[in-house]
C-alpha cells in the first residue's frame, strides 16, 4: 500500500505539471543558490554547521580542504543520507498516522501541503557519495536530489533540484616548529552539474487524483510542459589551517571561487532528456517535440571567506575513553564585516558553533548552534559502519526569528570514515 501510495503521488506530479502555465526561472530568489553545491553532513548540521577545524574524512572536502592534510584514511561504499524537512508538523499532522493506515493519497497530499511555510521552502534531500581519502588526496563522487516548495500564499509550487558531482581534493602540511606549530594548505576542485526543473502547482497535482483515467500517457505530458534548466561549473574551494599547541586550530577557506553556472533553458524537459540519452549512446523517449530550442543563462554564485577556530582535545590513552571537541565558524567575513558596526546583532547572523563529546570511540554526543537555532545529535560508530543523526532548525528567513524550520537528517555510511 506505501509503494501504491508514492507511485500515486510521483504521477500526480508528473500530470499535473500540464496545469501549470506560465515559468518560475526568471526568479532569481529560487533558482540563484548561494553555494555550488554542498551535501548535508549529519554530524556537522548537529555540530550548528561548523567545523572548518575539525571536520575529516569525506566532510573536509566540503568544510576545508586543509583538512585533508592530516593524511587520515577514510573509505565510504556508500554513504547514504536523507533529510526530512518539517518533521514535527508531518508527524503532528499525523500524516505517518494516515500512510500507515492506508488514508486516501489526496487527503494525505493536502495535509502535507498545509504544513508548509509561504515563501521558498525544502522538502526532503536525499544524498549519495562514495569517496576516498589517505595520505592528504581525497577524491568524491556525489549525487544530490532536491524537492522545493515555494507558496505565494495562495497556491504552492514545487520544483526539483539535482546536482552531480566529483570533487578531487589535496592537502600538505608544512611544519614550522615540529609539533608544536605548522601550516595546513588544501585545495579541493569540484566540477558541478546542476540541474532545476520548472515549478509544478501543487493544486493540480491533488485534482489529477480524480482524473488519472484521462491522462494515459503521463510521462511524455510532463516532458512537453514541464521546462528544465542545467548547466555545469567548475567551483573551486582554498583552506588554510594554522595548527596551534594543546589542539588548537584557526582555519580561513575561500569557497565558490569560478562558481558560475553556465546554464541552458529549455521550454520542454523531454528535449534534454532526449540530449541526455543521446549522449550515452540511448534511443530517444520522447515523442515529437515541438520545441527542440534552448535558451543560455548565467547562474552567479559569490565567493565567500569563511573564519574558523576549532579544538580537538587530546588527552593520550585517555582519547579512547573521552575526546571533546569544539568549532566556532564564522560565514561570510566579508559580509559581517560590511555589516558592522552598523548592526551589532550581526555576529548571530553569521556564526555557528558546535560541540562534539565521543565517548569509547564509538558514540558522539554533538550540540550546537546555527545562526541563533539549536541542533542535536548522536553518532554511532561500528568500525565498518557509522549511523549519525540530526535533528536540527534552520533560519530561512532573511533576519533571525523570521523563519525557523526544523529538519531531521539520518546518514549511514558503509566503510571507515573517522
Amino acid at each position: 500500500m506505501k509503494n501504491k501510495i508514492l507511485i500515486t503521488i510521483l504521477i500526480g506530479i508528473l500530470v499535473s505539471s500540464s496545469l501549470f502555465a506560465s515559468t518560475f526561472f526568471d526568479d532569481n530568489e529560487l533558482f540563484n543558490p548561494k553555494v555550488t553545491f554542498k551535501p548535508i553532513s549529519a554530524k556537522i548540521e548537529a555540530m550548528g554547521g561548523a567545523g572548518l577545524a575539525t571536520a575529516s574524512g569525506s566532510d573536509a572536502f566540503f568544510i576545508n580542504p586543509a583538512n585533508l592534510a592530516n593524511r587520515k584514511f577514510s573509505l565510504n561504499l556508500p554513504s547514504v543520507s536523507v533529510t526530512v524537512f518539517n518533521p514535527k508538523r508531518i508527524i503532528d499532522k499525523g500524516i505517518i498516522e494516515g500512510i500507515t493506515e492506508g488514508e486516501e493519497p489526496a487527503k494525505l497530499a493536502l495535509d502535507f501541503l498545509n504544513i508548509l511555510n509561504t515563501g521558498k521552502g525544502d522538502i526532503l534531500t536525499t544524498d549519495i557519495a562514495t569517496s576516498f581519502t589517505a595520505s592528504g588526496f581525497g577524491f568524491g563522487l556525489q549525487i544530490q536530489e532536491q524537492l522545493h516548495n515555494y507558496d505565494n500564499s495562495i497556491d504552492t509550487n514545487l520544483f526539483a533540484e539535482i546536482n552531480v558531482a566529483a570533487t578531487v581534493g589535496l592537502g600538505l602540511r608544512f611544519s614550522i616548529v615540529r609539533n608544536i606549530l605548522s601550516i595546513d594548505a588544501g585545495v579541493a576542485v569540484r566540477p558541478t552539474y546542476k540541474f532545476f526543473s520548472d515549478a509544478i502547482n501543487a493544486s493540480g497535482l491533488i485534482s489529477m487524483f480524480a482524473d488519472a483515467e484521462d491522462h494515459p500517457n503521463p510521462e511524455q505530458e510532463f516532458m512537453k510542459n514541464v521546462g528544465v534548466m542545467a548547466g555545469m561549473a567548475l567551483p573551486i574551494d582554498i583552506g588554510l589551517n594554522l595548527n596551534l599547541p594543546l589542539g588548537f586550530k584557526v582555519s580561513a577557506v575561500a569557497r565558490n571561487i569560478n562558481g558560475n553556472f553556465s546554464m541552458q533553458k529549455y521550454s520542454e524537459s523531454g528535449v534534454w532528456i532526449n540530449e541526455m540519452l543521446g549522449v550515452v549512446g540511448v534511443d530517444p523517449i520522447y515523442d515529437d517535440p515541438e520545441d527542440e530550442s534552448f535558451s543560455e543563462v548565467t547562474i552567479e554564485v559569490p565567493w565567500s571567506l569563511d573564519l574558523g577556530i576549532g579544538w580537538i582535545g587530546s588527552f593520550g590513552k585517555f582519547n579512547n575513553f573521552l575526546k571533546p571537541s569544539l568549532a566556532f565558524d564564522f560565514v561570510d567575513v566579508v559580509g559581517l564585516a560590511e555589516k558592522l558596526p552598523d548592526d551589532p546583532n550581526a555576529v548571530w547572523d553569521h556564526l555557528k558553533a558546535g560541540v562534539e563529546l565521543k565517548l569509547l570511540s564509538t558514540i558522539g554526543l554533538r550540540a550546537g548552534i546555527n545562526r541563533g537555532a539549536l541542533s542535536f545529535g548522536v553518532g554511532l560508530d561500528l568500525f565498518a559502519i557509522r549511523v549519525d543523526a540530526a535533528y536540527y532548525w534552520r533560519e530561512l528567513g532573511a533576519e533571525i526569528g523570521d523563519k525557523a524550520v526544523d529538519a531531521l537528517t539520518l546518514r549511514v555510511n558503509i566503510g571507515y570514515d573517522r
